[in-house]
């Protein structure tokens, strides 16, 4: 690393924040990408559906465990 100084012409920068920094791969069964583009909005990415599945899901198990989740009776 070069040291900061008078004869350093380029200024450290920071980068940007990475949008998406999870990442994994996951392979699908045979013609799902075909039913995803056949239902996909004009305009709409691919990876941004999958994206709003993946969320939705989460939000409809993450409700569920808590209504399935036994009460706390006070005390």
């Amino acid at each position: 690393m070069m040291t900061q100084g008078e004869g350093v012409a380029i200024k450290p920068r920071m980068g940007r924040k990475r949008r998406w920094p999870e990442r994994t791969a996951i392979k699908f069964a045979a013609g799902t990408f075909e039913r995803i583009a056949a239902v996909l909005a004009d305009g709409e990415d691919r990876m941004a559906f999958m994206r709003k599945a993946v969320d939705r899901e989460l939000e409809r198990r993450q409700k569920a465990a808590e209504r399935d989740a036994p009460k706390k009776r006070p005390r």
